[in-house]
C-alpha cells in the first residue's frame, strides 16, 4: 500500500535521530534569538526613544511573548519536522502550508548570508587585513562551509557546536551586566520616566524591538531530532524567551549606566565595555559579538535546512531533497543546498557591494529576512483555533491569544514600505511557481491510510 503524505513524513521523520532534550532546546532558542542584533540594541533603541529606552525591551517583550504562546500551543501538536510548514498546512492546506515554509526558508536563508556578511565584517575590526576582497570572501565561504560540514557529520555535532557558541555569547554579556551594575557610574533610571517627544516613531521602534527578538519562530522546524518534542519544545520556548527578555533588559540597563548617551556610538557594549575597564573590554565584546554570529549561523543551518527538508517531504519531485544519509542520520542534500545557496548569495552580495559599503550587503539581506518571516508569525497564530482539534497540547486560554497574535502580525504587514512590500511579492511569488512545479504531495490513499 503507498503510504499517505503524512505517514511518510512520519516515516522520514523516523530516520532521523533524536537527541536533544529540554535544557539543548532552551539554549537553541537564546541562540536563535540573541544573535549580533543585541550588541547593537541599546544604541539603537536610544536613538528612537531616547531615556526611555531603557523599557523598551519589557515593554515590547509583551507582543513578542504572545506570539511565543501561540507557537508554543502549536508545537505541543506535533513531533514531525516542519514548524510553522507543518502548522499552516494542517490548518489551512498544502498551498499555504507550502508558502509559508519557502517564507521561512527564504528568512533562514538570507539571515544566514546576511549574518556571514556581518561576520566578516566585525572580524576586520580585529583584523583589518581581511577588508581586501580575497581574504573577506574566503572567510565568508570558509565559515558557512565549516557550519555546513559539521551539521552534516550529525545532528549531535551541529547542536554542541550550538551549544558552544551560546555559552561563548553569554559569557561576556553576563560578565558585562554584571561590572556595569557593580560600576554603576550614574543612574539611568529617573530620567527613564520621561516619554519619548511627541514626533518618536513608534511603528519603527516596534519593529525594530519586535525583529530584535525574531529567531524564536524557527525552534520546531527540527522537531523531527527533539526528544518528546510536544511536551518539551512548548516549555523550551516560554523559559527561553523569558531569559531573552531578562537578557536585554539588564544589557540595556548596564549600557546607560555606562555611557551618558548611547545614541553617539555603533558600538554601545563595546564602548560602554571600555568606559568600565578599558580597550580590552571592547576586544572582549567584539570576540563575543563574534561568537553570537557564529553561533546563530549554526542554528540557522539546522533550522534552513530542515525546512527545505520538511518542504520535500511527500513531493515527488523533490524526492532527492528529502534524503537521509545512512551513516550520519543528517538530511545531508537539504544541508547541501541551504549551505551552498546561502553563500552564492552572500559573496554575491558582497561583490556587487561598492568598494568601502561591504556592511550594506549586511543590512539589505537582514531586510529581506525580516520581511520573509511575516507569514510564519501570521499562519501559525491564525491556524492556532484550527490545530486545537487535533490532540491534547498546551493550551492558551481562549482565542484571545491567537487573535491578539494575529493582529500583531497583521501589523508587520501593514506598517511595511514599498521596497519590503516588493521584495516580499518577488519571493511569494516565486514560492508558488515552485508549489506548482514540484507537484502536491500525493493525497490519494490519505483517508485510506488512516
Amino acid at each position: 500500500m503507498t503510504e499517505s503524505p503524512m505517514t511518510e513524513a512520519r516515516s522520514q521523520s523516523g530516520k532521523l535521530v533524536r537527541t536533544v532534550g529540554f535544557w539543548g532546546l532552551v539554549a537553541m532558542c537564546i541562540n536563535a534569538v540573541v544573535g549580533s542584533g543585541v550588541f547593537l540594541l541599546p544604541s539603537e533603541s536610544y536613538k528612537l526613544l531616547g531615556p526611555f529606552s531603557l523599557w523598551a525591551p519589557l515593554l515590547f517583550a509583551i507582543p513578542v511573548f504572545i506570539l511565543v504562546l501561540c507557537f508554543a500551543e502549536a508545537a505541543s501538536h506535533f513531533s514531525e519536522p516542519g514548524g510553522a510548514y507543518l502548522y499552516a498546512r494542517t490548518a489551512f492546506g498544502d498551498f499555504i502550508g507550502f508558502e509559508t515554509g519557502w517564507m521561512n526558508w527564504i528568512a533562514r536563508l538570507t539571515s544566514l548570508a546576511a549574518l556571514s556578511n556581518g561576520f566578516v565584517v566585525s572580524l576586520a575590526l580585529l583584523w583589518p587585513s581581511l577588508r581586501a576582497p580575497v581574504p573577506r570572501l574566503s572567510i565568508i565561504a570558509g565559515s558557512l562551509l565549516i557550519l555546513g560540514a559539521i551539521h552534516f557529520v550529525g545532528v549531535r555535532y551541529g547542536a554542541a557546536s550550538i551549544y558552544v557558541f551560546t555559552l561563548g555569547k553569554l559569557v561576556p554579556l553576563v560578565g558585562f551586566i554584571i561590572v556595569a551594575l557593580i560600576a554603576w557610574r550614574h543612574n539611568p533610571i529617573p530620567s527613564s520616566f520621561t516619554m519619548p517627544a511627541a514626533n518618536t516613531n513608534w511603528n519603527e521602534a516596534a519593529l525594530f524591538m519586535l525583529f530584535a527578538y525574531a529567531g524564536f519562530e524557527n525552534m520546531g522546524v527540527p522537531a523531527g531530532e527533539f526528544r518528546n518534542p510536544r511536551k518539551n519544545l512548548p516549555g523550551a520556548l516560554l523559559v527561553g524567551t523569558l531569559a531573552i527578555a531578562l537578557v536585554y533588559v539588564l544589557v540595556q540597563l548596564g549600557a546607560m549606566s555606562a555611557v551618558d548617551d548611547l545614541s553617539q556610538t555603533k558600538t554601545p557594549i563595546a564602548t560602554a565595555a571600555a568606559a568600565l575597564i578599558g580597550p580590552v573590554g571592547a576586544i572582549i565584546i567584539t570576540a563575543g559579538a563574534l561568537l553570537s554570529m557564529a553561533g546563530t549561523n549554526s542554528g540557522t543551518v539546522l533550522e534552513g535546512s530542515r525546512m527545505l527538508y520538511a518542504l520535500s517531504l511527500g513531493r515527488k519531485r523533490m524526492r532527492a531533497v528529502s534524503y537521509v544519509h545512512p551513516r550520519y542520520r543528517t538530511p545531508s542534500v537539504a544541508i547541501v543546498i541551504h549551505v551552498l545557496v546561502a553563500t552564492v548569495i552572500a559573496v554575491g552580495a558582497n561583490v556587487i557591494a561598492d568598494p568601502g559599503k561591504e556592511g550594506e550587503a549586511f543590512a539589505k539581506l537582514a531586510l529581506l529576512s525580516a520581511v520573509a518571516r511575516l507569514a510564519t508569525y501570521l499562519f501559525t497564530c491564525a491556524g492556532v483555533p484550527r490545530l486545537r482539534k487535533l490532540n491534547e497540547g498546551f493550551r492558551t486560554p481562549g482565542l484571545i491569544v491567537p487573535i491578539l497574535g494575529t493582529l500583531v502580525s497583521l501589523f508587520f504587514v501593514v506598517t511595511l514600505n514599498g521596497p519590503k512590500l516588493i521584495g516580499a511579492t518577488i519571493c511569494i511569488i516565486t514560492g508558488a511557481l515552485i508549489w506548482l512545479a514540484a507537484g502536491k504531495p500525493d493525497e490519494t490513499v490519505v483517508s485510506e491510510a488512516e
